[in-house]
């Protein structure tokens, strides 16, 4: 009982440093600014360590701009970091989720937020087969987000190899759609990709993280946080 409440008050302790942490303006695609705990950033993203502790001017100054991003996007990497009541905390329920998960993927890999990664690849495999169904034209958009938002490695990335398995079981129909001809002219390799995974079978489907079962802490505890959002109440 004694090692319990240690590790409750050591939880809570750390948490606390978290809460304490300072604020850093985050804007994103020059149109929203979140309000940020600068720990609860460091620990999720590279590319935020990076930047707040590297002596470079967001660190001094507090605030970082993201120009590239998608403020919709990023607000589920907020909800994420603060909440776990975002599109990674449950099945994919609609086809165009498909597009959202792939597109968060791929903005894990600018953050160089890997723990965020895999929860966005776990929830896309674990609702991914064969009798997925995928419009055409939200099975296009994914394949350009393979093509072009996520790199290209020697050992092929997880997502788009689940992308390009997809399309190669629904060529037939993509073929008649004027989309994909247009995107088979325009992104160089995509039609090789597709012809590797032609008659294969799925590859093998994320675990997910230890994490995902767990949330990382309740957002109206005792330190009742700063949130960026507005504080919504919990269903019962």
């Amino acid at each position: 009982m004694a090692k319990k409440k240690d590790k409750i008050s050591s939880e809570n302790s750390e948490m606390g440093d978290v809460l304490t942490s300072r604020i850093i303006a985050v804007t994103v695609g020059k149109s929203k600014t979140f309000y940020l705990h600068s720990d609860i950033l460091t620990t999720e993203s590279e590319e935020f360590l990076r930047n707040l502790t590297s002596g470079f001017k967001e660190s001094s100054e507090n605030a970082i701009e993201m120009k590239d991003e998608n403020p919709e996007l990023f607000g589920f990497f907020v909800e994420y970091l603060y909440r776990d009541r975002s599109i990674l905390s449950r099945e994919v329920q609609h086809y165009s989720e498909f597009v959202t998960l792939a597109r968060l993927y791929a903005m894990g890999e600018r953050l160089m937020a890997h723990k965020f990664q895999s929860y966005a690849l776990w929830r896309f495999t674990a609702s991914l087969g064969t009798s997925s169904q995928i419009s055409e034209e939200s099975l296009c958009d994914l394949l350009q987000i393979a093509c072009t938002e996520i790199t290209e490695r020697a050992r092929e990335d997880p997502m788009r190899s689940q992308i390009f398995w997809y399309a190669g079981t629904k060529i037939t129909n993509l073929q008649k759609f004027s989309m994909f001809r247009q995107i088979l002219d325009e992104v160089q390799d995509l039609g090789k990709h597709l012809c590797l995974w032609m008659n294969k079978s799925q590859p093998a489907k994320s675990s997910g993280p230890d994490e995902a079962k767990y949330q990382k802490f309740d957002p109206e505890s005792e330190y009742g946080p700063l949130d960026p959002f507005e504080v919504t109440p919990k269903a019962e």
